[in-house]
């Protein structure tokens, strides 16, 4: 195999030495376990590894997104583990010996894979250990050849609660604490005096420790403290990647890094997701960006409507996601690193969701990536192999069954490979260019709202946008 890079024009990805452009199209996960449930490094069957490898790469696959499983090859005391490397090792060889390039996904040490609230609020501690992982495990493989770019984290976003993929108590106040640590520290070093910040605002606090601040969403029309801390969330999530980021191009000069963002921006909900992890605030880390869209929010009972059913809810979803491919161009490739439904069965997401057959899921799929191919530049799936015991569309989200057979949605794929690989692909100019303001979008429901409107009415009218955040 041939390294990948970004090629000079700065939205391909090509490979190294021949300058051969390469696609990632793939999934995530090699197995039919959630990564918030566990991964295949728990139980490791080298086997099984290189029957689901064949698999994928018998449809032409090239890319896999896998969970590290960091417990299992990282003690924060004792460095590397030698049973979890040796797991790895051959893993990787694996993935070489089939083609398949892989974007391992970092996890929390002490924690879950996939997602931790309480250890990612802490930038003390856990971070160092972070740091000392990436250092070991990268450099590990500095100059692997099968290894398309390191993933930072899955969907990184500060909450005070947990997250329902890992439901469990946690300590809200604890988080709270934690991340509000330096948020006296940032409105000094903005403001300078607490009377000038005062001024600002329109308010007599009397300390920058006096000044509240939510993690959690709230409703505050063109509030400037309310967006400040929107700001001041995204500054520590910026720390927090450097940080990691700057010990992996230290370990692993020659190794791509990237981070699963889940979209900053969606419609019809509040502004959580990638809370404190906005793409237009991290993007300058990382070699290529990344979205993940799931019209979780439009199938619920009183949304827009599952984008399945066809019609509008269909067309204002696919306006959406072009929207969030085109404002997370920021001069490097887009990749949808994540995304997908399920078919071939009932589900759940926010809400239980009907009985769906594999045709429909296969051509919703056909009819989201017809339509991002001129903005994007890969499509990863969730999942690869259908989930069986998870409790949201990763159940029936596959490309293949639990055991490996192809699903309605592999001859989506196989049209992808067909059309993507190996050819240059060329990103759509844009015909006119929409400017939002970040104070609207951080404070006021209704102003997000009225701005998918337009991106909708924008695209219907066969308009292409780029964007400007103010």
């Amino acid at each position: 195999m041939k390294k990948v890079r970004v090629s000079a024009d700065r939205w391909n990805f090509e490979l190294e030495r021949s300058g051969r452009p390469i696609t990632p199209i793939g999934g995530n996960m090699l197995d039919d376990q959630h990564p918030g449930q566990g991964t295949l490094f728990q139980k490791f069957d080298a086997n099984d590894c290189d029957r689901r490898f064949g698999i994928m790469a018998e449809l032409g696959l090239n890319c896999l997104r896998q969970a590290i499983g960091v417990n299992q090859v990282f003690d924060p005391k004792t460095g590397l583990k030698s049973e979890g490397m040796k797991n790895w090792d051959t893993f990787i060889s694996l993935a070489e010996k089939h083609g398949i390039y892989l974007m391992p996904v970092g996890g929390y040490l002490g924690g879950n894979d996939w997602f931790d609230m309480p250890i990612l609020a802490d930038s003390g501690k856990a971070l160092d250990n972070d740091c000392l992982f990436w250092e070991a495990f990268a450099g590990h493989y500095k100059d692997h050849p099968a290894i398309w770019a390191l993933d930072l984290r899955n969907e990184l976003l500060f909450d005070n609660e947990s997250h329902m993929v890992t439901p469990g108590a946690v300590n809200a106040n604890k988080i709270d604490l934690m991340l509000k640590d330096r948020w006296p520290l940032w409105l000094e070093k903005r403001y300078g005096c607490i009377e000038a910040m005062n001024r600002v605002y329109g308010a007599k606090f009397a300390t920058f420790k006096d000044v509240p601040g939510s993690v959690k969403f709230i409703e505050k029309p063109f509030d400037i403290c309310a967006c400040d801390f929107r700001n001041y969330l995204n500054d520590r999530g910026y720390d927090w990647c450097k940080r990691q980021c700057d010990a992996i191009r230290s370990a692993a000069p020659g190794q791509m890094i990237v981070s699963g963002n889940n979209t900053w921006l969606s419609p019809d909900q509040d502004l959580w997701l990638a809370n404190g992890f906005h793409n237009r605030a991290l993007h300058e880390l990382f070699d290529f960006v990344t979205f993940h869209p799931y019209p979780a929010w439009q199938a619920v009972p009183k949304g827009r409507g599952d984008p399945l059913d066809g019609g509008e809810p269909l067309k204002y979803w696919l306006s959406s996601c072009i929207g969030n491919a085109r404002m997370d161009h920021y001069g490097k490739p887009v990749v949808v690193q994540e995304f997908g439904w399920y078919g071939g069965g009932t589900s759940r997401f926010l809400c239980e969701l009907p009985y769906r057959s594999e045709k429909e899921h296969a051509d919703y799929t056909r009819e989201l990536t017809d339509a991002l191919i001129p903005h994007v530049n890969g499509f990863i799936n969730w999942p690869t192999f259908d989930m069986p015991k998870a409790n949201d569309i990763s159940n029936h989200g596959g490309i293949f069954t639990r055991d490996g057979k192809r699903k309605e949605l592999a001859k989506v794929y196989e049209e992808l490979v067909a059309k993507l690989q190996g050819k240059k692909l060329i990103r759509k100019p844009s015909t006119t260019t929409l400017t939002y303001s970040l104070l609207g979008l951080y404070t006021c429901r209704s102003y997000q709202d009225r701005m998918w409107d337009e991106v909708h009415e924008v695209i219907k009218n066969g308009e292409t946008p780029d964007f400007r955040f103010i």
